[in-house]
């Protein structure tokens, strides 16, 4: 009956899929080890450059050279600190205004900069404000988390689409990249609504 050629033609495609997924999930692990292998090897490069060792021993001769301040010196320093502080906020306010709406269309990767950006300037407003208010804001944690989130899932939707590109590779298994593919750019979008639905909108900051 038709129903019974459709349900064959429904295994015979999940069977194609878990073959492709198979093969998808060692080429992408291939692909790791490599990158991993040459991150590993440009970090103990630089780690061994005359340009480390001298920051190493600037920030030691800092460390050991300028007192913790405390009392009237740690007022005055927090002060000194908070003109830089509100501009850090000034620039994640004016990214985030700038993010495109969420009524743009399908999911555009020329976007995904600009979402990158107000990850980055998040995370220094969020240093900012542990420097000139002794701690976190929790009211960014949500946000953060998201376009943490949000990387996370971009980087996956690249490294999917990349590996597709593979020459030679299994139609199963370019279609299984495919699937990866467009279930990470669905994270993005997700981590695109979480941030909105999180961003509080006002974060202040004042001097002790």
């Amino acid at each position: 009956s038709e129903m019974c050629i459709r349900d064959r033609a429904d295994a015979q495609g999940r069977a194609a899929l878990g073959v492709g997924a198979a093969r998808a999930a060692a080429l992408l692990e291939r692909r790791l080890t490599l990158a991993r292998t040459r991150s590993h090897s440009a970090a103990l490069q630089a780690l061994g450059s005359s340009r480390f060792h001298a920051i190493a021993d600037a920030v030691a001769l800092l460390a050991s050279e300028v007192p913790a301040p405390s009392g009237h010196a740690g007022r005055a320093a927090a002060a000194s600190l908070l003109e830089p502080a509100e501009l850090a906020e000034q620039r994640l306010l004016t990214a985030v205004a700038a993010l495109p709406p969420d009524d743009t269309g399908p999911y555009n990767e020329a976007q995904d900069a600009a979402w990158h950006q107000a990850r980055l300037l998040l995370r220094l407003h969020r240093y900012a404000h542990e420097v000139v208010l002794g701690g976190a804001d929790p009211g960014l944690t949500a946000p953060g988390h998201a376009l943490d989130l949000h990387r996370d899932a971009v980087e996956a939707a690249g490294a999917a689409a990349a590996a597709a590109r593979t020459p030679r590779i299994a139609p199963a298994t370019a279609y299984a990249l495919g699937v990866l593919h467009a279930d990470q750019r669905h994270g993005v979008e997700s981590a695109r609504a979480a941030f909105r639905e999180t961003w509080p909108y006002a974060t202040a900051l004042a001097a002790p």
